[in-house]
């Protein structure tokens, strides 16, 4: 390793290269001006229909506009693939619209105009194809993922990575937005591990499904390692990954890892022509190489890391914190908390991931893996006393991450997950369940009497159609936390977690039963009186089994 990186420093920079503008390559000639006339139903048809379509202040909903942008879309990477005809047309189209294709917050990309919808769209699959001969900074990189300083010097950098943790692996650079990397393995090509890829771009929420793009849908590009010496870029630019697969399908546990492929248990690589990324790992990094040279790092992406969690946040958010120490320490407690509740290891296969994001594909924050939350989380994300007031929605897409269908039914899936949201705020932060979520249970409450004194069920319709009051759902839960303790939820998330598969409730109705049945064994009270007055449907057999040989409970603070 040391040899490579020692050969690397001596290599001269490589020359600037001057490159064809992004919207238009001379391999991509503009489209002829007269084209024979295509079948109806086929490709250049729907852009024939979708290029006399005038737009109006709504999106379309005319069924013929709508289906063919919908094929153009799904026909996308075919036609790119290919660079036919159709190819040439479009970027010709693309080239013609000029700055209104290049998405922002000040110039979003909305549903209304199908056209220039499908032709940035086109774009995005260009970008995704690129070949790296024509690699070029994409117009809207500078906005969005960010530009580096014109006077940042690349760097070769050199890591161990190990084999045994799936997922990303942070390298601490940053690839130019149009400027190719260089990543060298060590070792012999033919030895090199199976199921590595390298990833440019922490922002891999595809965002193509929403109504108004902010930034272009797809800024993460992969790359699957195949030789010793890998040539990498992006349009965009971003952090560089090495993304190792999971040796078996399926979302990560806790616990040892699951059996699979014997692969080498780590690979050294080393990274050139890339820029210094601020990175903070747990233990590793020291608060003075922090202060002194690790955070003033130029690119504009950063990431603060344990082995249990990593967050991805704008380098300007972090250029003031002198040691994350605490922080990080702090978020380790959060996600130890979370396993807890979990009843799962708090010793983790990979760390849970944040990546804040100009835009994201569902919601004001959503769970996977990475969890996605907009730019305005990052303020709490990197603030220590911040986290001690109790976030609510990152620890509720934590939740998410820990959540069990197995105790989770219908109408339930908003409800559960803040299990862990009320238990983080009160064990983590101090925070009581009348003060956490703006005091939504509090309220929640209120509707609860209204609905004893009105004799209908609190926990309403769960049709299809239906809108769960999620803050009243979750203070049933609430009520037996604060009548049994926090235990009553680890006794019977344990039983849940060791059940043979066969016991496993397969149905919604099975939940239920279980739940109940499950809950009431836990605390050793009846608890049937407690669902049915919450309107809980669950059978008489579950009922009896419930009931038999224990009191009849009921929570104090019932409104009678």
């Amino acid at each position: 390793m040391l040899a490579l990186l020692a050969a690397a420093c001596a290599l001269p920079f490589p020359p600037s290269s001057f490159s064809q503008p992004h919207a238009l390559r001379p391999q991509e000639p503009a489209a002829a001006s007269s084209r024979a006339p295509a079948a109806a139903g086929d490709p250049a048809a729907d852009l024939d229909l979708l290029a006399g379509y005038v737009p109006t202040a709504k999106a379309p909903a005319d069924a013929a506009i709508v289906a063919a942008t919908d094929r153009l879309l799904a026909a996308l990477p075919a036609i790119v693939r290919e660079r036919g005809a159709l190819a040439r047309r479009l970027a010709g189209m693309h080239a013609a619209r000029g700055d209104a294709t290049v998405p922002s917050p000040q110039q979003p990309i909305r549903a209304q105009d199908p056209l220039l919808r499908v032709l940035v769209r086109f774009d995005d699959e260009r970008m995704q194809q690129q070949p790296l001969e024509w690699l070029a900074p994409h117009p809207s990189a500078a906005a969005f993922p960010g530009a580096v300083p014109a006077a940042a010097l690349p760097v070769a950098v050199g890591r161990i990575v190990d084999l045994a943790v799936p997922g990303r692996h942070s390298l601490g650079v940053y690839a130019r937005a149009g400027e190719v990397v260089t990543v060298h393995f060590g070792g012999d090509e033919h030895a090199l591990p199976a199921g590595l890829h390298l990833r440019i771009g922490a922002h891999s929420d595809d965002i193509a499904r929403r109504d108004a793009w902010t930034r272009m849908p797809r800024i993460s590009r992969t790359f699957a390692v195949e030789r010793v010496e890998m040539k990498i870029g992006s349009a965009y630019g971003g952090l560089i990954y090495l993304d190792v697969e999971q040796p078996r399908a399926g979302p990560p546990r806790a616990g040892p890892p699951r059996e699979g492929p014997p692969r080498e248990s780590r690979v050294e690589l080393l990274v050139e022509d890339a820029v210094p990324a601020p990175l903070f790992v747990l233990g590793t990094t020291t608060p003075d190489q922090w202060r002194l040279y690790v955070r003033s790092s130029p690119a504009p992406w950063a990431e603060l890391a344990t082995s249990k969690v990593v967050l991805t946040v704008p380098s300007e958010a972090i250029r003031r914190l002198d040691d994350p120490t605490e922080l990080l320490t702090f978020w380790d407690r959060v996600l130890d908390g979370a396993a807890d509740m979990a009843t799962r290891s708090r010793e983790r296969v990979r760390p849970e991931r944040y990546v804040a994001d100009v835009q994201i594909s569902a919601g004001s924050m959503h769970s996977g893996y990475p969890i996605m939350t907009h730019l305005d989380a990052v303020a709490d994300m990197t603030d220590v006393a911040r986290m001690r007031k109790g976030p609510w929605g990152l620890f509720h897409e934590l939740g998410h991450n820990h959540q069990s269908r197995d105790w989770t039914f219908a109408g339930t899936t908003e409800v559960t997950v803040n299990i862990f949201s009320l238990y983080l705020c009160h064990v983590m932060c101090d925070v009581p369940w009348d003060q956490a979520w703006g005091g939504n249970l509090v309220k929640a409450k209120e509707r609860l009497a209204e609905c004893v004194a009105k004799r209908t069920k609190p926990w309403g319709d769960d049709g299809p159609d239906a809108k769960p009051d999620l803050a009243l759902r979750l203070l049933m839960y609430s009520q037996l936390e604060r009548g049994f303790g926090w235990e009553v939820f680890f006794h019977t998330f344990a039983e849940y977690r060791d059940l043979p598969d066969a016991e496993r409730p397969q149905t919604d109705a099975d939940k239920r039963d279980q739940w109940l049945m499950r809950l009431s064994k836990s605390v050793d009270r009846d608890l049937g009186p407690f669902f049915a007055a919450w309107g809980v449907p669950v059978s008489d057999a579950a009922r009896a089994t419930a009931a038999k040989g224990r009191e009849k409970w009921m929570p104090d603070d019932w409104p009678y």
